[in-house]
């Protein structure tokens, strides 16, 4: 995830792409604000990449539901969610706190994703689902531009859409036969 992030320069290149799209060079602030503004960002990437391997984990089994696993498959994915922990902690040299707040950050994008499933259950027929955007959405919107919510928004929605494609591409290269 680091490398892709890194060698594809994907939070550079969309900060870059919204400041000449929407003509926002003033949420640039120099260097330090820059970086900043990349790690944050970043920050939230992995949020949701890793979010989004979680839940793409029952897949390679065959299922779409962690519910429908056999023990010892829920067993393997829950010692790779615990590798994956353990390699971004090492990665980014955290401290306790600072993986108890990525943790905080990751259960708010598993209660979306919670009440996403519970209302497709619940939903009546014929009537369509109720759109929400994923927390990725909110958080990226208000650190790339708060002055401009909603073009931030919708340029966060399709980053996001970008984020979920990278990440699949990864999981699907780390976890592929014949890797």
């Amino acid at each position: 995830m680091f490398v892709a992030l890194n060698r594809d320069r994907l939070v550079g290149n969309f900060v870059a792409a919204y400041v000449a799209e929407y003509d926002r060079r003033g949420i640039l602030g120099g260097t330090d604000r820059d970086r900043e503004l990349a790690e944050t960002i970043g920050r939230e990437v992995v949020l949701a990449m890793i979010h989004q391997t979680r839940q793409g984990l029952p897949r390679f089994y065959g299922t779409k539901k962690r519910t429908v696993l056999k023990d010892e498959e829920k067993q393997t994915i829950e010692a790779f969610s615990r590798e994956l922990m353990a390699a971004l902690e090492r990665a980014w040299d955290w401290n306790g706190e600072d993986m108890r707040q990525f943790h905080r950050d990751l259960d708010l994008y598993d209660e979306f994703q919670s009440r996403l499933e519970k209302a497709a259950r619940t939903q009546k027929k014929g009537k369509p689902p109720q759109q929400e955007d994923p927390p990725f959405v909110g958080r990226v919107a208000l650190l790339l531009d708060p002055s401009m919510i909603e073009q931030a928004r919708r340029a966060a929605r399709k980053f996001y859409g970008d984020v979920e494609r990278l990440g699949e591409k990864l999981l699907k290269q780390t976890l592929s036969p014949g890797r």
